[in-house]
């Protein structure tokens, strides 16, 4: 089974000198800090059987086939704006298209479960 969450939360408070990129930084490693092992300022928003997955894989262009990819090998990968940009023209329309591109902020952790 593979999970898609999408940051739903922020727990840090918001410093306004910092650019962009350094808040994501900031945000991502305290709420890793916070709750190791979980993902408990996520929030699931799809499931997909492992097959549905490694089809959107094999139908997919070479970045994705290397980001998405990765998954059966660290069975939990981390999509920020940057990559879901580069992801998007490389990937067939459905759901999980759909869902990241909604990202508006933030990122995806997509997560392979046992």
């Amino acid at each position: 089974m593979v999970e898609v969450y999408k940051l739903t939360k922020r727990h840090t408070n918001e410093a306004k000198e910092l650019s962009r990129e350094l808040k994501h930084i900031v945000m991502f490693s305290t709420s890793v800090g916070h709750g190791v092992g979980k993902i408990d300022f996520s929030q699931k928003v799809l499931e997909l059987d492992d097959d549905e997955f490694n089809k959107i894989v094999e139908n997919s262009g070479k970045y994705a086939k290397f980001k998405l990819g990765n998954l059966s090998k660290y069975f939990e990968i981390e999509l920020f704006a940057e990559h879901i940009n580069k992801l998007l023209p490389e990937l067939a329309d459905g759901e999980f298209k759909e869902i990241l591109a909604d990202l508006k902020e933030g990122y995806f952790i997509i997560r392979k479960s046992f």
